[in-house]
């Protein structure tokens, strides 16, 4: 990860800037145990013992840095700062440190590849794409590549490497944490794409509903993270899969930056109730046969447990009759901000 103290990087634009983070390290040292060092210092010398724990703190600090905006799918780090405090008492130091920088996404500055001009090839297209060839050639998970081979896949922009790029989101490493770091570096194609692109290729995986679980799971949290934000194709999700249509639920309860007049007549078709008519029950409704309950009716969850007719929660997994865990987002609570939504629009628009 890139990590600088100026505000730009050269031969990236900045795709969308995050807010500021900060890190801080405190470490002790021994004031006696490093007088000989102090005189070295006084008589224009210089202390190596002060130079090493200084050294430690300003790497173990702009390490913590990285791991935060990882964890926010950021490129780089923009505009670092870093302050030292000294803190001295009862025959002991203590040293703070404290980094503060701004995590941002990036995305390669534009350069339109043009495969044949005046009879001539582009000599870099080509290198690009041979080596993607090697690459796809050879894949066989996420272990079999280096993290130079995963920033290439991530950063080329190369169609060719969208079934791979979907390959890996069935990939699970748990608390690995190397496969884990490639991983997170091949999701971020779609941030070097431009946008309209990476939303199609996106929400039509969604549409065609070929998709496990784990890669729903990752792709909402691709679109979520970077605000790949459509209405206009979001709202043909709810006319697909239970998964699509979930993820449909989650891409109207974000914010956009700027709304069209598209985007707010898509949100008024959507007024008062309607978002709960794409969610019916799930269940299967039958008769108990225990020996006690038989003949009285049940509902069947998707997990195979048995509930009363009038329990709205499965007593084995907690889902509703919906599918809807406890603390999952649901119809309602969308509904209810986007009706909020509409309100302030209104206003506006009167």
């Amino acid at each position: 990860m890139i990590v600088t103290t100026t505000n730009s990087i050269e031969g990236r634009e900045i795709s969308r800037y995050n807010d500021p983070i900060a890190a801080n390290v405190v470490i002790g040292t021994n004031v006696f145990s490093d007088i000989g060092a102090n005189y070295v210092d006084f008589f224009g010398g210089r202390s190596t013992s002060y130079e090493k724990k200084m050294q430690e703190m300003y790497k173990r600090v702009t390490e913590t840095l990285k791991q935060r905006a990882q964890a926010i799918r950021a490129d780089a780090i923009i505009g670092l700062s870093v302050d030292i405090d000294e803190i001295s008492g009862k025959g002991s130091q203590m040293f703070m440190i404290t980094a503060v920088g701004t995590p941002v996404h990036l995305r390669e500055v534009a350069r339109v590849p043009v495969e044949k001009q005046d009879d001539l090839l582009d000599g870099e297209l080509i290198q690009q794409k041979v080596r993607a060839d090697i690459i796809l050639e050879n894949y066989k998970s996420v272990e079999s590549i280096n993290k130079d081979t995963a920033e290439f896949i991530a950063t080329s922009g190369l169609s060719e490497f969208v079934p791979l790029i979907f390959k890996a989101m069935n990939e699970d490493y748990g608390i690995e944490q190397t496969p884990k770091e490639k991983l997170e570096m091949l999701f971020r194609y779609f941030d070097y794409l431009p946008d309209e692109e990476a939303i199609a290729i996106l929400y039509n995986a969604l549409l065609e509903g070929n998709l496990t679980t784990l890669q729903v799971k990752r792709i909402n949290a691709i679109i979520t993270s970077s605000n790949f934000i459509d209405y206009s194709k979001a709202i043909n999700l709810f006319h697909s899969n239970i998964h699509a249509r979930r993820i449909a639920l989650k891409i109207f309860s974000l914010d956009k930056a700027w709304y069209s007049k598209e985007d707010i007549a898509i949100l008024k078709s959507l007024e008062g109730n309607v978002l709960a008519k794409f969610f019916p029950e799930i269940v299967q409704v039958e008769e108990s046969k225990g020996m006690f309950s038989s003949g009285k009716e049940v509902w069947r969850c998707e997990c195979g447990h048995t509930n009363k007719l009038d329990n709205s929660n499965c007593g084995s997994c907690t889902r509703d009759k919906r599918g809807f865990k406890e603390k999952s987002l649901k119809p309602e609570e969308v509904q209810g901000k986007l009706n909020r939504k509409l309100k302030i629009i209104f206003s506006l628009e009167s």
